[in-house]
Order: C-alpha cells, then structure tokens, then sequence
C-alpha cells in the first residue's frame, strides 16, 4: 500500500502536506499518482549532467502515467491533470534533474512532516513504522552524502561543484534528534501493557545500528590533499563531522590521526573496516584536533602543513608504472555522541592519490587521477576503474578538462572530437558517428605513445592545454582559434578561401605548439597551403601570438573571411621607443620569402657635417636583384612602418629572398653577427632621428656602423620536421 494513504488518513493534518507542496509540486499529482511515485528510483539518481537520459525518462513517464489515469476520470478532473501534465513537461523538459532533485526533497520532507506529526499529535501508532520512516529518510540522505562526494571528485577534473554540507549537516542534527525521540517514545511504549513484544523486537538494535551508520556517515574528509602528492612537500586537508552539535566532548577535542596507505590496504578496509599491515608511508604533522567553529558553526580538524617524507611502493602489477600505483590518505578518530553510550571508531579515506618524487611525473600522474575522477563508481572496490570507457564518455571528460584548465566558457565542437577520434584511434573516419560507439581503452589515453611519435595521447592534450593556459586563452575564448584540426582539414577549408587567409591550429606532431597555415599562389603554380613551424611556450614569452601573426605580411584575412588587422589589433603591442639615446631593439618573426630591410642612426651625432652615403652591395649568387629605390625599401620602426626616405644611386642592388617552397617556413630568420655565431631574433633598431632626403649637415652613420647595419641577413630555409 502507498505511504500517501496513511498520509490521506490524516485529515487534520492535509494542510500542512498542502503547504509543503505549494509551487513545488501539484499535490493533485502526488496523489493520484502515489504508488507510481513511490516505485520509482528518486533517490539513486544523483545529480550530474551523466544521469540526465534516467531523469528524462522518469519525466516523460511520469506525464505518460498522469495521462492515463487523466482518461479515467469525469471531466472537470481529466481536464485538471491534462493541464498539469503539460505544465509538468513544459517546466522540466529541459532540466529534468531538476524534477528528480525535486521528488528526492519532497518525499523526505514529506516523511519528516509525517513522522513529526505522527509524534506531536499521536503516541498510538505502531513503533515499527517510525523506525520504517526514519530509516527511508536516512536513506536519502546518506545518499545524498554519497553523491556530494561524488560530484567533490569530478570537480576535481573541472565538474562544477555546489558545496551544500551546510544542509546536509541540518539533515543529519534531525536524523540524531528523530532517532533520540524514537528511542524515548520505544521507552514509553514499551512500559504499557497492552504492546506486545514482538511489536518491539530488534528494534532498539534497528536504531542503535541506524545511529552508528549516520555518525560514521557524517565523518568526511572536505577539502582533499592534492591527488597528485610530491614526496616532501607541504599540503593540507580538513576532515569535518556533520553530526558537531551532538559531540561529547566534555574535557578535550577528539584527536584526529592520518596516515597514508595503499590501494589494497583501502580494499582491506573496506571489508574488514581496519588495516592488519605495515605502515606504507611517513606523514609528517598527521594530527589535529576536532574542534567546534561558532563562527561557522562547523566542526572541524584542518591539517596545514602535512609533508609525506616517504613511501614505501608495493608491488606493481604487469607493466604498470609507478604513476599508476594509487594511495590514499586515511583520517580516523573516536568519538562519542550525546545520548549514546557507544564510543565509535570513524575513519574518512581521500580520492586516491599518485605519488610521484619528480615533477617530470607530473604529467603521467595527472592522466592516472583524471580517469580515476572521470570513470570511477561511488560503491566501488578501492580503487578500482573500467579499463575501457566509451569516446563519449572520454570527449565529456577531455572537454571538462580543457574548460576547467583554460578557464573558458568556450568548449571544444564536433569537428574537434573527429580530429581527437582520429588521433587517438588513428584513422581518418570524418564522421563523428563512425566514433560515438568506440571504445577507448587506458592504455590508448596514457601507455602508448600516438604512431609515429614518441608521446601519448594524454601527453600531447595537456601540452596544448598548458600553452592555451599561458599564452592563449584570450585568443581561444575569443574565437580566434580553430584548434583541434588535422592537417588535412585545414587544407580543406582553406583552399576554399581567398589569398592571404589563415587559420591557427594546434601543432600535431609537438607537445604544445601552435601553427598557422596560409593559402598562397605556389612559385610552381597554381596555389598551396603553407605552414609555419609550431610556436612552443618558449617562443610565445618571447614574442606574443598577436605580434608574430601582425609580423607575417602575407596573412590577410583570418579564416572565414575575418581582416587580420580587425581579430587580432587588440593584442598587438605597442611601440616602443630607444631611451637615454639607446636605439630600441626588437624582435620580429619572419618567414622564408619575406625579408626586413634594418635602417639606424648612431647613438651619438657625429661632429662633422656629412651628406648622405650612397651604398652598394655585390651581386649574391641565385638571388634575384631588384632595383632598389625609396618606393620598394620598407622601414619599419619597431613593429610600425616609418616613413623615411634615404638617397640611394639608381644602380644599387639589394638581396630579395623567395623560395619555391614554403611548407618548412620558420617563425624567423637569423641574424649572422660578426662572430659568425647566430641569433634567433630579427632585430629592428630605431630612433626618434630619420633619414630624409635633401636635408643638409645631418648626422649618418660610420661606414663601420652602416656595413655592420647593413649585413647581409642569412634567409636560408632550416629543415624541420613534418608538422
């Protein structure tokens, strides 16, 4: 029989049940749809957007239901349920988790009004169905527990997390009161003649049993230590009991111990509850005492400068590495609880935890806790994880990631997951359906490294997070960047555009690089998609993004069909003028085919009143001379053009470099100094003094100074790999 009858039977008390339902909920649903209600599963589903195909069914079933029974019924009633199963769709049809959140409150809330006006109003009614009560209510809320530790975790791979202890610490204070009166009214009862026993048996045992789950239940671990621990470093935790306000603690705060212990030492505990091992580890600074906050009304023991000095590997099985190899911190304490004479034994164990000696396990360490975080079951065996996921899965979790690490609202798209499909799986399918129900196996993300390379997946996508993270995050956010696209598509879009128009993508082929292609007409004819070799971290702090697509002349237009200059003014920077007299040097990024003519003043004015000094330069074998005069020579002045004029004879030469091919271009040329040794940067020198034509006594350089000036600057292609 439906609990909604025994609620129905109380007539006085209707209501109070009708204010409890209010904008919340038809209550005319409620009951003619009580069994149905009571049937479904509310209280398992828990609230992450992986659960949101349960919740729908769970709504369209329910107006399906309603529905029914509505062609059942006269007609002033048909009408009334017809409109409420349309509100009803309407109002969660978008959001049906909210309905399962909703259901979950209400039928508690409906058990706690109905036990409290069972208690308050009636002493007559059987002791069994109270403890019935309390237990479903307890039930969800220790499901609700489960599920707020759950969702703790996936905010550890950049799940969006709504801390709500506060109300579960209220839930669990009503849990303690209701079993306390529960036990005084078993009292009670048990002291009139004319209850039979059996009416009472094992329950005092039913409660004491539902007491020590709760107090267990309420001791967890808040804020986690780090997933990924440094040996010798200094972390922090804080343990906190939901059940404070009924701590008897009358002398001194409870003692809260932590040790570190390993995977199977976790599975032990949990079927036995206690460990029978040696210790795996040394945790400095492991206690702290459970104190009550008044001014958070919390209790609480923070652990602030804990350090694991060392641990102790157990041994790994098959070819698993020691990245893989998972712990976890342990906190346990005893504690005892007003109105109980029990002394009870709680413990509260962390998410798993990789411990690594060397930043350069980092990485592997990293993509060990993200498929723990992303794929790993409330009620499961410590620590144990699928080995194969769902790509569905797996782009759910990488796009969580990527927004969570880059801070962006931006996520990646379907043409983004393809190229991530093919990468992974290696083949070059261009529908996402060809992927959605593939498997991706561990071993693929992290073990083994992408054909061809020597990194893995996992590897090669948090490079690319790493230097959006530093250096591009603007640009993501913004839309400037197409991102996750092979080289081939790139291609494909970009032969359908005019001259000049590029897009930027990640680098393939090198951890944390970012490339630009351009279409271009080829020197052999016809026209060609060109790429410059990837910009790393090392090159971004050197010179932005922004400035090295400004400096490339030949890119026009950002693909579609965007003006460079529109997308990317923004993050240019500024000019920059010499001080005390100094020339200004700066950096300037150059591709095979393009060359930067250098002109500057002396430092200090010469003396002597000199006119201009014409200049000529030797023919340079297989370079192509062109005649060079004021109208063809570009000046530039920092990273703006300077219009300057200079005096040269009509027979003077410069170089010009072009290359047939400019698949291999590089981010810039080198200087050849006069040492022979060479340097990355383009240097482009200026001054507030220029050189104008006609002007007399001016001051010009040495000949010294213009030769060194003027040297020649060495274009040659650098080979580089397929990227």
């Amino acid at each position: 029989m439906a609990f909604w009858s025994e609620i129905v039977k109380l007539q006085q008390f209707l209501p109070q049940f009708q204010a409890l339902y209010a904008q919340r909920f038809p209550i005319e649903v409620r009951h003619y749809l009580a069994e149905w209600i009571e049937q479904q599963p509310w209280n398992s589903i828990h609230i992450n957007p992986a659960n949101e195909s349960l919740a729908r069914n769970l709504l369209d079933t329910m107006v399906s239901e309603l529905q029914k029974v509505s062609s059942r019924m006269s007609y002033p009633v048909t009408r009334k349920l017809n409109e409420y199963a349309v509100v009803l769709k309407k109002t969660f049809d978008q959001q049906p988790l909210e309905l399962v959140n909703i259901m979950n409150c209400l039928l508690m809330q409906e058990n706690q009004l109905f036990q409290e006006l069972r208690q308050t109003h009636k002493r007559n009614y059987s002791i069994l169905e109270a403890v019935r009560s309390l237990e479903q209510v307890q039930g969800h809320v220790l499901n609700m527990i489960q599920d707020w530790k759950r969702r703790l975790q996936l905010s550890g791979n950049g799940a969006y997390f709504e801390d709500n202890l506060g109300s579960l610490q209220e839930w669990c204070d009503k849990l303690a009161e209701m079993n306390c009166q529960i036990q005084q009214e078993l009292g009670l009862i048990s002291t009139q003649e004319d209850v039979a026993s059996d009416h009472i048996s094992g329950v005092p045992e039913r409660l004491s049993s539902l007491l020590s789950n709760l107090v267990r239940s309420a001791f967890l671990v808040e804020k986690q230590p780090p997933q990924v621990l440094k040996t010798q470093s200094k972390f922090s935790s804080t343990v906190r009991f939901l059940l404070g306000l009924k701590l008897n603690a009358p002398t001194k705060p409870p003692v809260v111990k932590a040790i570190i212990i390993t995977e199977q030492q976790a599975r032990v505990m949990r079927q036995h509850g206690n460990i029978h091992s040696e210790n795996t580890g040394e945790i400095m600074n492991n206690t702290s005492l459970l104190e009550f906050s008044n001014a958070t009304k919390t209790t609480s023991a923070s652990f602030r400068n804990m350090s694991l000095k060392k641990i102790k590997r157990s041994d790994r099985r098959g070819t698993e590495s020691v990245t893989e190899e998972k712990f976890a911190v342990l906190f346990s304490s005893e504690l005892s609880i007003t109105g109980s004479e029990m002394k009870y034994h709680v413990q509260a164990i962390s998410l798993p935890i990789v411990v690594i000696v060397h930043g350069s396990q980092d990485n592997n360490a990293t993509a060990t806790i993200l498929w723990d975080n992303a794929f790993s079951e409330i009620e499961r065996l410590p620590f144990h994880v699928p080995d194969r996921v769902s790509w569905s899965q797996m782009c759910e979790t990488l796009n969580m990631k990527f927004m969570a690490e880059v801070q962006s609202t931006q996520g990646l798209c379907k043409e983004h997951f393809v190229f991530l499909a093919q990468k992974i799986f290696d083949e070059q399918s261009y529908g996402m359906e060809d992927f959605t129900n593939r498997m991706v196996s561990w071993s693929q993300f992290n073990k083994e490294n992408l054909p061809g390379r020597t990194f893995t997946f996992w590897q090669w996508f948090d490079g690319v997070m790493e230097l959006t993270k530093k250096h591009l995050k603007d640009y993501w956010n913004n839309g400037l960047i197409l991102g996750f696209v092979s080289k081939q598509y790139a291609n494909r879009l970009l032969n359908q555009r005019v001259n000049g128009t590029f897009l930027l993508r990640f680098s393939d082929s090198e951890i944390g690089g970012i490339t630009i292609a351009w279409i271009d007409d080829s020197e052999k004819g016809g026209r060609q998609v060109y790429n410059v070799q990837p910009f790393t971290t090392k090159d971004l702090t050197i010179r932005s993004l922004g400035d090295r697509v400004r400096d490339i002349e030949r890119l026009l237009y950002l693909y579609p069909s965007r003006p460079k200059d529109e997308a990317f003014k923004k993050y240019y920077t500024k000019e920059v003028k010499g001080k005390d007299g100094y020339l200004h040097a700066g950096v300037k990024t150059t591709v095979n085919g393009e060359q930067t003519q250098v002109v500057a003043q002396p430092m200090v004015p010469s003396p002597v009143s000199q006119s201009c000094v014409a200049c000529t330069m030797p023919e340079m074998p297989g370079w192509p001379q062109v005649p060079c005069n004021p109208s063809n020579i570009s000046y530039d002045k920092g990273d703006a053009a300077v219009n300057s004029s200079i005096s040269l004879p009509p027979n003077m030469m410069l170089p010009t470099n072009q290359d047939d091919d400019f698949t291999n271009a590089i981010q810039g040329s080198h200087l050849v100094n006069s040492f022979g040794s060479e340097n990355d940067l383009d240097m482009n020198f200026d001054d507030d003094q220029q050189f104008v034509r006609g002007m007399e006594n001016i001051p010009v350089p040495s000949e010294f100074e213009l030769n060194a000036l003027l040297n020649t600057v060495d274009m040659s292609l650098v080979n580089s790999t397929e990227f």
